[in-house]
């Protein structure tokens, strides 16, 4: 159960993000890359011997979409991006070996990517009649949808040693296991959260479903575990009107990653493709694209990966 907030940008943290995004060598790079052709009415700006177009500054607007950001800001930014770029020419860093093999695979990123919205830019728009199956198998997303609140205290996952599970499993309040934290020096930072089901794996919400407030469990996730206290389950269900234009966009993007799977897959069935050094796959193990999610301690076991559906709503709170 990791800990998911949510945050609203403010203006001046695009303006900042932006302006930092300009001086990432990457964007630099890339930028070498454009039409240095260009014409008088369409420039607005020199920077030494380079122009800076109206087109460029309406591209880099809309990539941005950010609406109060000035287009004094985003020009700014392009300029502090053409005077890197003339720097990392003058010093040769477009030859640098690394600085190449990231162009070359921007390029074909970026290639890639035009070409399969090639084929997926015209799909079916999803029919009433999936949006509604949608909504009807999934009710821990919409008329099911609970919400847990909880109290945490979150520590290094290399810290849950079995006498902190032990301990867990018999206490009766997670100010007990803070007060044993304590005692024993072990580092933790307490949080107060909020998830709703459409952001959890069914597993996990079914079995923390069946807890009474005040339960305890263990999460662990990666390098980091949370010792949660259950505080309260509501229900906050989710009406069909309401739902819609979240299951038209999942839905829409479900169509767009099934199309783009299928022209992969045909696209190896047609090709050649012929491993040349197997001994560099030696070892090698597929490993699931999917994070796992969490597990609860005592005896509900909870070890199953996020599905499509659990993953691609998280915003429906």
């Amino acid at each position: 159960m990791s800990d998911i907030a949510a945050s609203s940008g403010k203006t001046n943290n695009r303006v900042a993000a932006y302006r930092t995004a300009a001086l990432l060598i990457m964007v630099v790079a890339l930028s070498a890359c454009g039409n240095k052709q260009k014409t008088a009415s369409q420039s607005i700006v020199k920077v030494n011997d380079d122009e800076i177009t109206v087109h460029q500054l309406n591209a880099e607007l809309e990539r941005l979409n950010a609406p109060n950001v000035s287009r004094k800001d985003v020009l700014d930014g392009l300029i502090a991006r053409q005077l890197l770029t003339d720097q990392a020419e003058k010093q040769k860093i477009d030859r640098d070996p690394r600085v190449m093999q990231a162009i070359e695979r921007s390029k074909e990123q970026i290639l890639a990517q035009a070409y399969l919205q090639t084929k997926t830019n015209n799909l079916p728009k999803p029919s009433e009649t999936e949006i509604r199956d949608f909504y009807e198998k999934n009710p821990q997303l919409f008329a099911q949808r609970k919400q847990f609140d909880t109290r945490e205290l979150n520590i290094e996952t290399r810290d849950l040693t079995p006498e902190l599970a032990a301990m867990m499993n018999s206490a009766h309040s997670l100010d007990e296991v803070q007060n044993w934290l304590q005692a024993h020096q072990v580092k933790y930072t307490p949080v107060d959260a909020t998830r709703t089901s459409a952001e959890l794996p069914k597993e996990v919400v079914n079995a923390v479903s069946k807890m009474a407030p005040g339960s305890l469990f263990t999460v662990k996730q990666g390098d980091r575990s949370q010792l949660i206290e259950l505080q309260e389950i509501r229900n906050v269900p989710l009406t069909m009107d309401v739902a819609r234009p979240k299951i038209i966009e999942f839905l829409t993007l479900q169509k767009a990653k099934e199309a783009a799977d299928a022209e992969i897959s045909r696209l190896r069935a047609s090709a050649k493709i012929e491993y040349l050094n197997k001994s560099e796959l030696a070892g090698a193990q597929d490993k699931p694209s999917t994070p796992t999610p969490p597990v609860a301690s005592g005896d509900t076991k909870v070890n199953a990966p996020l599905t499509e559906v659990e993953r691609g709503i998280t915003n429906l709170k």
